[in-house]
Formats: C-alpha cells, structure tokens, sequence
C-alpha cells in the first residue's frame, strides 16, 4: 500500500513532466486546426471547431493560450491545446487506478493496469497532441469510476451524482464520450433500486447531468445563432462524415472488416507483432477471469466497453486510429490481468511498459522537434513569396497559416487541383507556382513533368502507426513548378486515377474535345500522343484529330488496341504568345478511346514513349501506387537527340514461385544488348542509352524478361496477360 500510495503519484507527474517539456510545436490535424480557430473565433457553422462544437474543450483553450502566447512560446496555439491532453493523460492515471479498483477490489492489479493503459503507444502519444480525445477520455473514466463504484455499493448518492455531472460534461469536450457513460448510467437508473439506490438518488443524479449538459449546451446555441441555425450546421457535418469516409456501416466488405479489426485492436499497440502478443494476453486475462468465476468484472467491462467498440467499428472510420484510445482501457486491464500474479511478480508488466516507452518516447520527442510535415510545408511555400497552389486537403492548413502571409494563394478544387494550375498559368504565362501535392496523387502527370522541380518532401519524422494514423494533412510533395511547355485539360487518362476522372466527368475525346495547353515558340517541336481504342476486336475504327487554332495539324485512324504518333511539327507552327489550345478529338459510332500518352518538346529535348507490350495504367489506392504492367517484352520509343542519353525504369518484378530463379532482366538496342540486371523485387535500373545505336534503331529500345505469370493461373480470375513487371515510372535524362 505504501508502494502504491507513493509509485501513483509519482508515475502521474513523471507522465505530465514528459509531456509538458514536448508539447508540439505545430497542429496535427485539420481537427486541431479547427479548434485553433475556434479558440480564436467560435463559429460551429464555419467549422471553428467543427460540428458538434467541442464546447467544452473550446472553453479550455480560451483559458490556456492567452497564457502560453503571453510568455511568447512558439507555436502558443498548439501548445496550448495540447497541455490540456498532457494534464488529462497524467490525471487519467489515478483515474484508471480508481476505476479498476472498483472493478476488483485489488489495488496492486489496479496500479499496474492503469500504467499500463497510460504508457500503451497509442495513450502516450495522445496526450502529446492538440486534440480532444485524451480530455474526452479522462473526464469519461472518471464518470465511470464514480458509477462502477455505485454499482458496487462503494458509493452513495453523492458518487451517483458526480459521475452523472462528468459524464454530461464528457460529451461537451467530446460527443463520443456518450457511448462510453450512457450506458452504466441507464444501467444504474433502471436496475439501481435492487443494490440500493434510492428514487432520490436517481432524481439528483438527473438533475446533475442536465446541469452538466447545460452548462455548455446553453452557451453553444446561443453562441451558433440558435437551435435552427446550429442544427443546420450539425446536418451539414453529418453528410460529410458519411461522404468519402470508409465505415462499416456503408462499405460492408472483408477487406473492412479485416482493416477495421486490425486498425482497432492489433496497430493502435504499434506494430503487428506486439499488438498480437497483446491480444494474446489479453484474451488469457479474459480467460482467467472467466476461470475465477470473475463475471460481475466481465459484465461490468462489456457494458463499458463493449457498445463503443460496436459504435467505433460500424460507424468511425478506423484509420484514425485515436478514435479506437477507449478500447486501450479494457485490454490493458485484461492484459494485467493476465500477468499479475502479485507485487513480486510484476516483470510482465514491466517488460510490457518497457516496450511501450521504448516506442513512445523518441516518436513524443520527435515530433516536438518537427510538427506536422504539411504544415511545415505550407510555411516553407508561402516564405519563397512566389505564388502557392496546394492539393485541396490542404485549404484548412491555408487558413490557419496564410492570414500571417502576403502571398498569393491559389485555392483549388478538390479532385481537380491541377486545373487551377492550367488557368493560372493561362493567365499568367511566366508565373513561377509552389505547389503543396498529396504524394499519393498522380494528377500532375498532366502538367509537363520538365517543369517541375522537387522543392522538398515533408514526411511525418514519426511511424505513422499508430501515433499519426489519419492525421490530415499529413505528408506533402513541395513541387516548383517554372512555365510549362504543356498542361493538359480535362479529358485525358495519363494514370488510372485521371482516366477515372474523365470517365466521372463524362470527358473523353469521343465526347467532346480533350484539350492541350501547349507554349508558343518559334521553333520545331516534336509532339507524340498515344492511347488505346477501347473497342473489341471487329469494332469500327475511331480516327484522332488534332487541331490547333483551328487548323488540323493531323488525323488518321486507329483499330481496337494500342495506339501511338509521333508528329514533327516545323518552327512557326506554335509561334504566338502565352499558351495555345490544341484540340484533340475522336470520332467513331459508339466507340472509347483513352488518351493515355502525351508530349511535346522542341529540338534536342530527350522524350519517350510506350509502344508494344504494355498494359492500361492501373493505381492502389491504399499505397497510392500508380504503374503499368509491362509484359514478358516491352518496347520503347526514347527520342534521338544526337548524344547518350540515360534510361531509368523503377518498378517490381513479378512474383516467382520458390522453383523459378530470380528474374533477368535485359536492354536491347538495334539487336545489340546494352543492360542486364537481376532485381530481387523492387528495383530503380539506370541504364546508359549510347546515342549511336538509337539512331539505328529509330529510337525503339526492347525490355525483356525471362519470367512472367499468367494472373488466371494463380487465382482463376480469367485475366490471361503474361505480366513480368510492374513499372512505376520511365524516364529519360
């Protein structure tokens, strides 16, 4: 008892203390973004903070950031937001230890399961971040502490009452909340008069949550203009948050199911390794309590937790994994459960609480020195003062930062980004633009890849699971982009996401026409364009037309397949100013076609080309990888400019079964072989293109590989492409 009543206190304050000396220097997420601006200026309708408010929380930030930006702290709005989920993970250690003693009765298992919740991977970095969760977290503990102990006839009316007040101000720093209290506090209203509590006791226990409620729900109407106008802004937020957002509830698949298992109980521990080893104790704590004939614990944790994990699972998108921090609660009780056997025995706990720290301390340190990546980012853009352009999840970041800057913003439309680029610049031929771009997207492959210079990629310093997970925005590609000599429009398939896109849009060149933006000069120019009629065999062909100012620079026809052209186009052709409108257009009776290659340089540039033996463009969304498949021999066209010149292939090779040798890859020119290479699996294969052999072969460069799979062989889908290799990008230097 001595132990306990000195280690208690000591872990709370040893767990602020690290904390406060690396509060973050940045917001982490739109959402702590949204409550910066709500400390600043409360308007739930302009999601500051959004719906349903936040009140509370809100309240907490008004007192502590005068007090930090007063003492002229960096990034005062951050810190002070997130001292408050520092002091409530440091007080949710005392609380968690007064929950589960009410739960057991056993002190000693009671310390050690609350060190073990607060020290888990995903409650230590919690409580470093400017967020609601921790708060929300530890005023709910603290309800359910008070009404477990009514429930066991530790507690009296008065215990009754305070847990129904906290549990009403819970959901005023987060709703959520309501799902972790509601239900013990029904259980005790409805079955309370079988162990003892009184009408009476229930009366005052309601009237202290209505007291509780209206101490932020009162202010909260007022404060958004009434009840009217505040639930219109709460409909509003409850159709995004079913638009876009991959739930349960609306996307019923295994591969969900799966995702939302793995993201609620195995990754919130920090890897998959250790969280199965959690999971794995856990159910022997289960099993334990099951064997002692424990089962007032098991019902008491089933009503506890039980019907958030049923909520967190159907209706929260699970890959912000903070959202599942309630669940950490019941298995590092089991956990302990599982592993106490007395206070001389505690090296299961303690190597588990090792680990923990092992984990959290250098990812709590680290981001204190680095902040969020994006906004960082957008810090750095704004400092060139050239104009700044950003991928849409962005806009928020822009809001909070750019009031501080003069530079000119461009905001862009989400899933059209690229087209703001195209009207700025058509605009402002000689604009010089900073883009932020989402590392996962492919649609600035419609923007002339010689125009853009990697300024800097702003990566999270951190493992993004589990202490990160969802943060948005997070990662950035800072893009300088000088003039282009081409932008292309709507209605072009460079990558499978833009040819989605298209298809969404209802563009395509059999539509209407799919437009190029392409710079004058006086110059020759070299102009190739390819794509694939997507007919079947017999099909009627469709023929491509390119106009320019309204003269046909050419036409000719294609069959059902793969296509490529490559046009000379003599000096004065593109003579003019700023940017001239190439018009691209197929016509064929209820025929498709993708436009799926596209460039244009003047004399000298090196270019290149997809010719034979590769497949449509194809894109993951979870990695946010974008490839073709080539098969077992692709052919390609590399622009010959009278010197060598440097092919660059990065891609994967196809799986092998355990009886074939590893893949040999080879490059051939004009008959010659100029490259061979072995890759284990993924490889980047830079091969030196001598200038002599690309003139005798017209610029054609043969890749083969010595294996291939078949998809319908391995997985009886009935895709019978010889596939050998998935390239992410070609490219020629």
């Amino acid at each position: 008892m001595r132990t306990r009543l000195t280690a208690l206190p000591a872990l709370a304050v040893v767990f602020l203390a690290a904390h406060l000396a690396y509060l973050p220097p940045t917001l982490d997420d739109i959402d702590s973004i949204n409550f910066a601006m709500g400390v600043r200026d409360f308007d739930v309708a302009q999601h500051q903070p959004h719906p349903p408010g936040y009140p509370v929380f809100i309240a907490l930030g008004k007192l502590s950031t005068p007090v930090f930006t007063s003492v002229g702290v960096a990034g005062a709005e951050s810190r002070a937001l997130a001292f408050w989920s520092a002091l409530a993970g440091a007080l949710l250690i005392p609380l968690l230890f007064q929950l589960f003693r009410a739960l057991d009765g056993d002190e000693w298992r009671a310390f050690w399961a609350a060190a073990f919740a607060a020290c888990s991977p995903l409650a230590w970095s919690t409580a470093g971040r400017p967020l609601s969760d921790m708060t929300g977290l530890a005023l709910a503990v603290a309800a359910q502490g008070l009404l477990v102990a009514v429930l066991v006839g530790r507690s009296g009316p008065v215990g009754f009452a305070g847990g129904a007040f906290l549990a009403a101000l819970a959901a005023g720093v987060r709703v959520q909340t309501v799902v972790l209290t509601a239900p013990i506090l029904l259980v005790a209203m409805v079955f309370g008069r079988g162990i003892g509590i009184t009408t009476s006791a229930k009366v005052r226990a309601g009237v202290a949550y209505l007291v509780g409620l209206a101490i932020w729900i009162v202010p909260l109407l007022i404060a958004s203009g009434g009840v009217t106008a505040y639930l219109t802004a709460l409909g509003a937020q409850a159709g995004e948050d079913f638009e876009g957002v991959v739930m349960l509830w609306t996307t019923r698949t295994p591969r969900v199911v799966v995702d939302a298992v793995m993201n609620t109980f195995i990754l919130p521990w920090g890897s998959v390794v250790l969280g199965g080893i959690v999971l794995v104790v856990a159910a022997g704590g289960l099993l334990r309590l099951l064997g002692a004939r424990a089962l007032g614990v098991v019902g008491l944790l089933a009503l506890l937790y039980a019907p958030y994990a049923v909520f967190h699972l159907l209706f929260q998108d699970t890959m912000f994994m903070r959202y599942a921090l309630p669940l950490v609660v019941p298995v590092a009780y089991l956990c302990v459960r599982a592993v106490n056997t007395g206070t001389r025995f505690v090296f299961g706990e303690l190597a588990f609480i090792a680990t923990f720290l092992v984990m959290g301390v250098p990812v709590m340190t680290s981001l204190a020195r680095n902040g969020n990546p994006a906004l960082v980012a957008m810090r750095d853009a704004l400092a060139t003062g050239s104009t700044t352009s950003a991928h849409a999840g962005m806009r928020r970041v822009w809001e909070w930062e750019g009031e501080k800057s003069a530079t000119p913003f461009l905001l862009a439309p989400h899933g059209h980004e690229w087209l703001t680029l195209i009207e700025e610049w058509t605009k402002s031929p000689d604009a010089r633009i900073e883009f932020l771009a989402n590392p996962r997207r492919t649609d600035l492959a419609l923007i002339d890849p010689l125009a853009a210079r990697i300024a800097g990629r702003y990566r999270w310093s951190v493992p993004q699971i589990p202490f990160v997970a969802g943060a948005r925005p997070g990662e950035v590609t800072r893009i300088t982009f000088d003039p282009p000599g081409w932008m292309l429009d709507r209605g072009w398939a460079l990558t499978a996401e833009v040819a989605g896109i298209t298809e969404r849009d209802g563009y395509g060149p059999h539509r209407k026409p799919s437009v190029a933006w392409v710079r004058a000069r006086n110059g020759a120019a070299t102009l190739m364009i390819g794509g694939r009629h997507l007919g079947e065999a017999g099909d009627p062909d469709a023929t491509i037309a390119l106009d320019l100012r309204g003269a046909r620079l050419g036409a000719w026809s294609v069959k059902p397949g793969f296509f490529l052209r490559q046009l000379d186009l003599p000096a004065g052709t593109l003579s003019g100013s700023g940017y001239l409108p190439l018009n691209v257009t197929a016509s064929a009776a209820g025929v498709r076609v993708a436009l799926e290659q596209f460039d244009l340089q003047s004399g000298g540039v090196p270019m290149h080309a997809l010719i034979e033996g590769w497949q449509e463009p194809e894109y993951d969304r979870r990695d946010g990888r974008a490839w073709r498949w080539m098969s077992e021999r692709g052919v390609l066209w590399v622009r010959p400019v009278g010197r060598d010149v440097t092919l660059t292939l990065t891609g994967r090779t196809a799986p092998v079964r355990r009886s074939q040798a590893t893949p040999l890859l080879r490059v051939s020119i004009a008959g010659t072989e100029v490259a061979r290479l072995s890759p284990a699996a993924d490889f980047t294969w830079r091969v030196n293109v001598p200038a002599a052999l690309l003139t005798a072969a017209a610029g054609r460069v043969v890749v083969e590989s010595d294996t291939w799979f078949v998809p319908s062989d391995r997985d009886g889908t009935p895709d019978r492409r010889r596939l050998a290799l998935r390239v992410y990008s070609v490219a020629v230097e």
